[in-house]
């Protein structure tokens, strides 16, 4: 297992999706007073030809609103009943990345993109069904009280994850710095995966909010009470080594962030011309992941032409994504990847397998080969929505079967003081050292 300066920590608590952000809207029918606000939403032509059809379709809500505001015997919050009826119509998509963030939650994503928030430093996913740790900062609250990648969030504060979606999970967990939040988790067996026995893997892939239900047997749960902090978001932590006469930069990469590939060139740069590296690793375990524009640059740092990434979806044209040729293409490379390497990192790690660029060690990628668009709304919330799918330059869609490193290398939890991937990599190094 990884310790010390080799755990790669990642970014931020909460999924960084690859995100690209532009304006547009959501539709909501409702009475007058919520469906037409709503229905304000959107861009002019939103419907089409169909508009008028779909239109007729929302009148069962609207009926049903009335009915409610005339009969139910307590006032009827509308504003909430808003938010949950899309929360309801995002569900039934069964995607867990296609989310509605009201105001608060919109406020906190924006917050968290700008470098730095107050909460208690972790990465989470929606994995299995269960909204599970990818990360955690290095000296964090949370990394300092114990909490380890596959820990899966059972409630906060008392109030339990079960039917809430990602960003509505983040939102409980942050708060101002000096406050205490108190984390209900379940680690489960290291020899198991979080599916329960008779569900398959498509199944629980697709749940958006979270079901407790498919928690595996034999797991711990333990209680954390945490203290709030402000939590400056790592890009990059370098650290030269020595293999048989060979000088290696050791290269830590946390998230996708905006800035995030120059930061790394800048350390790749000094890797190779200060410290006259003969040798890379770049470690993108526990990387969430994070910009898709960001990942496309890292990827062009080691990888001077050729395809980096192709997106195509229902509503989105086919986009191809080229290396701009600026690039360290001489240094031998090696990629640590595990189960948490998600996103943008699994772009870079699929381009730089294709191109024979590198060779990736560890364990298969985490498999969310999908892109984000986020769409603010005039209510100050935002609708975060799947737009894409995307291919690895050869054509691979990774999603949900994510990609199989060249060499496997898969960390051992009962070994705390060993960081198998790493020293897989190192004696990588040596062995075609003692070749050349």
């Amino acid at each position: 297992m990884r310790s010390g300066m080799k755990w790669a920590l990642a970014a931020a608590v909460g999924v960084v999706a690859a995100a690209l952000l532009v304006w547009g809207g959501f539709l909501l029918g409702m009475d007058p007073s919520v469906g037409g606000a709503a229905r304000d939403l959107l861009p002019e032509g939103f419907f089409g030809d169909g508009e008028a059809d779909r239109t007729v379709e929302f009148e069962l809500q609207r009926e049903v609103l009335a009915k409610l505001e005339s009969t139910y015997y307590k006032d009827i919050d509308v504003e909430g009943l808003e938010g949950k009826a899309i929360d309801g119509m995002l569900a039934g998509l069964g995607d867990p990345y296609t989310v509605y963030m009201d105001p608060e939650e919109y406020a906190s994503f924006l917050e968290e993109s700008s470098g730095s928030y107050s909460g208690v430093g972790m990465v989470v996913e929606m994995k299995d069904g269960l909204v599970t740790i990818v990360s955690t900062f290095k000296d964090s609250p949370a990394q300092s009280a114990g909490i380890q990648s596959g820990d899966i969030i059972l409630s906060v504060d008392g109030a339990s994850t079960d039917g809430l979606n990602l960003d509505e999970v983040v939102a409980k967990i942050k708060g101002p710095e000096g406050t205490k939040v108190t984390l209900e988790m379940y680690r489960p067996p290291s020899s198991t995966t979080t599916t329960m026995a008779g569900e398959s893997d498509d199944a629980a892939d697709e749940a958006a909010t979270a079901d407790i239900s498919r928690l595996p047997t034999g797991g711990v749960i333990t209680e954390y009470t945490l203290v709030r902090r402000t939590i400056a978001i790592p890009v990059t932590e370098r650290e030269s080594l020595e293999v048989d006469g060979e000088d290696v930069g050791y290269i830590m990469f946390f998230t996708f962030s905006d800035g995030s590939a120059l930061q790394l060139r800048t350390e790749v740069q000094q890797a190779v011309e200060q410290d006259h590296a003969d040798v890379i690793i770049l470690d993108l375990r526990s990387n969430g992941g994070g910009l898709l524009d960001e990942a496309v640059e890292v990827a062009g740092i080691f990888i001077s032409q050729g395809e980096i990434v192709s997106t195509e979806g229902l509503h989105s044209p086919e986009q191809v994504y080229y290396a701009d040729g600026d690039a360290f293409t001489e240094v031998p490379l090696y990629v640590l990847v595990d189960e948490y390497t998600a996103s943008a990192s699994e772009i870079v790690a699929g381009a730089l397998q294709d191109h024979e660029r590198a060779v990736l060690v560890g364990e298969t990628t985490f498999g969310k080969g999908l892109v984000q668009v986020i769409t603010p709304l005039s209510n100050g919330g935002a609708l975060k929505v799947t737009s894409a799918v995307y291919l690895t330059p050869d054509g691979r869609n990774i999603n949900e079967t994510g990609i199989t490193p060249d060499v496997q290398a898969p960390d051992d939890p009962e070994t705390t003081e060993v960081d198998e991937g790493l020293e897989t990599v190192l004696d990588l190094i040596s062995g075609d050292t003692a070749r050349r």
